[in-house]
């Protein structure tokens, strides 16, 4: 036990530091870690068409940076970038020359005071191609191999800390923009707000609200603009040390508010949202995750985009140097103004990514990856659906 309040504060910081995130390139008390790497990609279906199918092999150099930077002893600076391009060997009109910027490219600045922790965030990428990844925002994309778009969204959040309650709230404003005319519709900004209070019942157990909204604004397709708005009850539960579920839902309102909307004889939508997750881990060499949702997004070629999802991943490592991780999503969608007219853009179809990710480590900075997605639209709509089987092999370096 410290003698001194001198030793409690060297312990406090000596604790502070010991928390903070090694990096392989230490920089005073934060880092680097750099990466840099070569995929080869084969695709049999770049273009997304239902039939006539053209393939191709891909050549992708790739490089990742991510620094964390304390300033003082609770505050910090965070920095991840990525980058990449892609060449086509075949289909060469798919190449622009312009880097990729990773969706997962982030600056933000953590601040603490007391019992409330603020986090400042600006996200930034521009991404070419159409294909959904998991736990992106869908595309309903098809026959088109080249989808080029700017992202950015800037935002700020907090939580306050009551010990046995927590508030938190957040905002962001994000414009979302293509390259080409031709996906002009996409083209919008969102204002976009939300907040929850979370009480602890039991050291395993806790229960709360939630709400969030945004508001849309689009540039090119007025039809679309909208706010919407939830509000539902939550529920955190650590069943065991090894097994936790979290799971919610609640009330939806969608909200067309333009002119066009409105003499189109477009009506607001009154749904639900509902989510449940669990993730066990086995033991150290296995865990698995499952969740469950169902979710209203922005649609692009109608208002709205409703989906049911199933997801399936489980992380296995056979033996120190060797990790498979495989993964399965369904999703259900239904692309539509809800009860607006027939006549306008309605979409049902069946969406499955599957793969596998096979890691090997090559010593202290070398890596191996094995990857295989495969993609399937099924749609009622002809020639609107498409299967694509995408494999690569990764060599990374990390310094």
């Amino acid at each position: 036990m410290p003698s001194s309040p001198t030793d409690t504060n060297a312990l406090a910081e000596a604790t502070d530091i010991e928390a903070q995130p090694r990096y392989n390139i230490p920089w005073g008390r934060g880092g680097f870690d750099i990466s840099t790497g070569l995929q080869g990609v084969y695709v049999d279906n770049v273009f997304l068409t239902h039939t006539a199918q053209s393939d191709d092999y891909l050549i992708v150099p790739e490089a990742n940076v991510t620094a964390f930077f304390p300033l003082g002893l609770s505050n910090s600076a965070v920095l991840d970038l990525g980058v990449a391009y892609y060449q086509y060997t075949r289909n060469t009109s798919l190449n622009t020359g312009a880097p990729l910027i990773n969706p997962n490219s982030e600056l933000g600045f953590n601040l603490q005071t007391g019992d409330f922790t603020f986090g400042f965030t600006e996200r930034f990428s521009y991404q070419e191609s159409p294909v959904y990844e998991t736990g992106a925002e869908f595309f309903n994309i098809y026959n088109s191999g080249r989808f080029d778009r700017y992202d950015n969204r800037a935002g700020v959040s907090g939580t306050w800390d009551l010990h046995d309650l927590a508030l938190s709230a957040g905002y962001s404003h994000e414009n979302l923009f293509a390259e080409t005319a031709f996906y002009d519709y996409v083209n919008h900004s969102s204002e976009l707000a939300h907040a929850d209070a979370i009480c602890t019942l039991l050291p395993t157990l806790k229960a709360g609200l939630e709400t969030a909204g945004s508001l849309n604004h689009f540039e090119d397709v007025s039809t679309n603009d909208s706010w919407r708005a939830r509000l539902g009850p939550l529920l955190r539960w650590d069943i065991s040390q090894f097994i936790k579920a979290r799971m919610g839902a609640g009330y939806e309102r969608i909200q067309y508010d333009s002119t066009v909307a409105s003499a189109l004889g477009i009506s607001p939508e009154n749904t639900y949202y509902a989510y449940a997750g669990v993730d066990h881990e086995i033991n150290p060499f296995f865990s698995h995750s499952l969740y469950l949702s169902r979710d209203n997004q922005l649609g692009y070629q109608a208002g709205n985009l409703e989906g049911t999802h199933v997801s399936y991943s489980l992380t296995w490592r056979l033996r120190e140097p060797l990790t498979l991780t495989p993964h399965a999503t369904v999703i259900f969608f239904n692309e539509s103004f809800g009860s607006g007219p027939p006549s306008l853009y309605h979409e049902k179809f069946t969406y499955v990514l599957a793969g596998l990710t096979a890691l090997y480590r090559l010593g202290q900075h070398w890596q191996a990856g094995l990857k295989w997605d495969y993609r399937l639209k099924h749609s009622e709509i002809e020639l609107a659906g498409y299967a694509q089987n995408q494999a690569g092999l990764e060599l990374t370096y990390q310094f």
